[in-house]
């Protein structure tokens, strides 16, 4: 299992691995001549991403997904997002999608790196198919906050990476009003995109 300390300088590795190996592949850079320049990012952004998710009881692994950001303000940003996780335990196979909606704010404006801090919630679809015809879906609803980093390469195109700490409800509180549910430590969760801005 990775140690907390770990992922932020995880992210931050992959994120500028990758970026150095697209931008060095002759894209045209950005307007910005600077990392720290404004730079012209269009009203929404669509990317796939690979995401690690690291459960708190559980095996660590990679997965796929896609986001869909609104950037409606210079410093303020509306994801959804959702991924898809599957897991072979003994004659088990666990299904989930999480579906997540987050609220991402760059203090620093939109630069040509821009860090940001996010915020946001999510919907946990899981799915568990067993032995004996055993078949259960549940829905679960959970809480996230962490930060990020986004590199744009071009006007059109950018990359990103971030750090998710999130909460689930317990189950036993699944059928209560929102102000009665409890939440417990759920884990974290590694994305890291590649988006098309328009």
């Amino acid at each position: 299992m990775m140690r907390i300390w770990k992922l932020p300088v995880v992210l931050l590795t992959i994120t500028a691995a990758l970026g150095g190996m697209l931008y060095g592949e002759g894209a045209k850079p950005a307007a910005a001549e600077g990392l720290f320049d404004d730079v012209n990012i269009g009203l929404f952004s669509i990317g796939g991403r690979a995401t690690y998710f690291d459960p708190k009881d559980g095996d660590a692994n990679w997965f796929g997904g896609g986001q869909l950001r609104l950037h409606p303000f210079k410093f303020l940003a509306v994801e959804g997002s959702v991924d898809y996780r599957k897991t072979d335990i003994n004659s088990t196979t666990v299904r989930t999608f999480p579906v997540q909606g987050s609220v991402l704010l760059y203090p620093f404006g939109t630069k040509r790196l821009s860090p940001f801090i996010l915020g946001g919630a999510g919907w946990y679809f899981t799915h568990v198919e067993g032995p004996g015809d055993f078949d259960k879906t549940q829905h679960r609803f959970g809480a996230h906050v962490g930060g990020g980093l986004q590199l744009f390469l071009t006007d059109y195109l950018s990359l990103d990476g971030t750090y998710r700490h999130i909460w689930l409800e317990k189950i036993d509180s699944k059928d209560a009003s929102l102000r009665d549910k409890q939440f417990q430590d759920n884990g974290h969760m590694i994305t890291v995109g590649l988006n098309l801005h328009f």
